[in-house]
């Protein structure tokens, strides 16, 4: 993306800021604008960890861009607003749906000086429903993402209150923010190529809360196909099973077993072929009745609990390898591996190979550890190049390329 231009203007919302971190990893010239006193994402820490006053959220989404401090809350930061987005190719903004339009610098009015600007705009329920009207001054959030969303009630922990499939839990470290950050990068990548063939720009308008529901849209077919809403299952999946996490001796698994024939490939792993009439089916197995899933929940594990976790992970590729050299066999492959703690697989030379982290070396932040590198591509892979994020620390920059 080398010669693309991108503004973000996101303002406490991360989805914007990861959207913007995909478009600088693959080259191009991302400028985060800020007041003054900095984007309030600089101040989300966990548990109050920063890295000299800079969370660390917002220090791992800080990759390889520009950083010019211009209120556009502001007339006069608005105008110089205005001159950057005339030479821009790609526009990210956050601000309550129809905001970024008052102020005179939407999308209706940048488009006129600006034909070919890819406007992408990332609220709660985007820019033009009734609900999004009404939840228009709501500041969006990952956790209200996932709960209008719809995927907090579909992974609820049955087992947490007295009454069944009532507990709502919520999935992940900011599934919402990045799964819509990322749809956002998607969308400005089509878009380029769009603009690439017509010279044309477009909007772009992302719903944090559409996000995770237009991915996975099963859960909603199979209410309307079953006329019921699934219940809650915790720790069992939503329509396939065995597909979970089981005990072992040492510690827990995690098994796939979807399929019949890798179905019975575990029944004959665990010495559990007595059971296999039972359980025939996929259809037996759909986990739309708790307490029946549960029962073979418990029958698969008062055999794991037998073994240990390498055991178990050693007994499934063993029959893998058997099963990819017998025709018979139907290709049965029950897929069993061990649930490792972070410490753990930061320890696995696997990730070193890969190059999946890196150690940024900063002049102001110090010495760091960071994820790099989330895909590999052999011509034109994404790169970290810097972290540096200092508040304002490329103004001169860009004031004199730009401005």
């Amino acid at each position: 993306l080398d010669g693309i231009v991108v503004l973000d203007v996101s303002y406490a919302n991360f989805s914007g800021i990861i959207a913007a971190s995909l478009f600088a990893e693959f080259g191009a010239e991302v400028i985060k604008i800020e007041p003054s006193e900095g984007d309030p994402s600089r101040k989300i820490t966990p548990y109050g960890v920063n890295v000299n006053g800079v969370g660390i959220p917002f220090l791992m989404e800080a990759r390889n861009k520009r950083y010019l401090t211009l209120d556009v809350r502001t007339e006069e930061g608005r105008r110089d607003f205005e001159k950057l987005a005339a030479k821009a190719d790609v526009l990210i903004e956050t601000f309550p749906a129809g905001q970024m339009d008052s102020w005179g610098i939407g999308y209706r009015q940048l488009s006129q000086a600006n034909p070919g600007l890819i406007y992408t705009a990332i609220t709660s329920y985007g820019q033009y429903t009734d609900r999004a009207k009404e939840f228009r001054n709501l500041p969006d959030s990952d956790i209200t993402s996932q709960a209008a969303s719809g995927i907090a009630a579909n992974i609820g922990d049955p087992d947490t209150s007295p009454e069944p499939y009532n507990w709502p839990l919520k999935a992940g470290a900011w599934i919402g923010w990045y799964t819509s950050g990322l749809e956002a990068a998607l969308g400005g990548a089509i878009a380029l190529i769009y603009k690439d063939a017509t010279g044309e720009g477009q909007m772009i308008d992302i719903a944090s809360a559409d996000a995770y529901a237009s991915l996975v849209g099963y859960p909603v077919i199979i209410g309307y196909s079953w006329e019921k809403a699934r219940p809650r299952i915790g720790r069992h999946d939503f329509c396939l099973y065995p597909y979970g996490f089981w005990e072992s001796k040492d510690g827990i698994v995690a098994i796939a077993a979807p399929r019949d024939h890798d179905f019975r490939a575990l029944l004959k792993i665990l010495k559990l072929w007595k059971i296999e009439d039972d359980w025939r089916f996929t259809f037996d197995r759909i986990p739309d009745i708790l307490e029946q899933i549960e029962e073979l929940y418990g029958a698969i594990q008062a055999e794991t609990v037998k073994y240990s976790s390498d055991e178990l992970v050693k007994m499934s590729m063993e029959y893998s390898l058997k099963a990819a050299r017998s025709k018979w066999r139907g290709g049965g492959v029950p897929i069993i591996m061990k649930v490792q703690k972070p410490s753990e697989t930061m320890k696995n030379k696997h990730w070193n190979i890969r190059k999946a982290f890196m150690e940024i070396d900063d002049k102001t932040l110090g010495k760091f550890t960071i994820p790099a590198n989330f895909v590999k591509m052999s011509e034109s892979p994404p790169r970290v190049k810097w972290i540096s994020c200092d508040i304002g620390k490329d103004n001169d920059y860009i004031r004199e390329k730009y401005l």
